[in-house]
């Protein structure tokens, strides 16, 4: 490696290292605020990157629910619901139910 290169490396490491440790102090002013909702996206991005991501995922996860329904059926056909619902619909209903900028957190199962 050239001298130059191996400094310019060396100075992106650092930064990257003494920005690191200022992160956690971000996040916490930032969880402590009481104008921030952890629920609210910034349209732009939901619009722009998160529902064309939603829309794929919901085509990769019917892909997916497609490949693994023979076995579901075959091993598990009472759960073939809970697959689909998982793969296909949380996309879906990510992408297409909820307003633009707010997403409610789907509920988990203790399965």
């Amino acid at each position: 490696m050239s001298r130059s290169i191996r400094s310019l490396v060396a100075a992106f490491v650092s930064s990257a290292l003494l920005l690191s440790q200022a992160a956690p102090a971000l996040a916490v002013t930032r969880m402590n605020s009481d104008s921030f909702d952890q629920s609210a996206v910034p349209v732009v991005l939901d619009a722009g990157a998160l529902r064309p991501l939603g829309i794929m995922l919901t085509g990769v996860g019917f892909m997916g629910f497609c490949l693994i329904s023979p076995f579901m059926a075959i091993t598990r056909p009472t759960d073939i619901g809970k697959v689909f619902s998982a793969l296909v619909i949380a996309p879906a209903r990510y992408t297409w139910g909820d307003p633009l900028g707010e997403h409610v957190a789907m509920p988990t199962t203790g399965n």
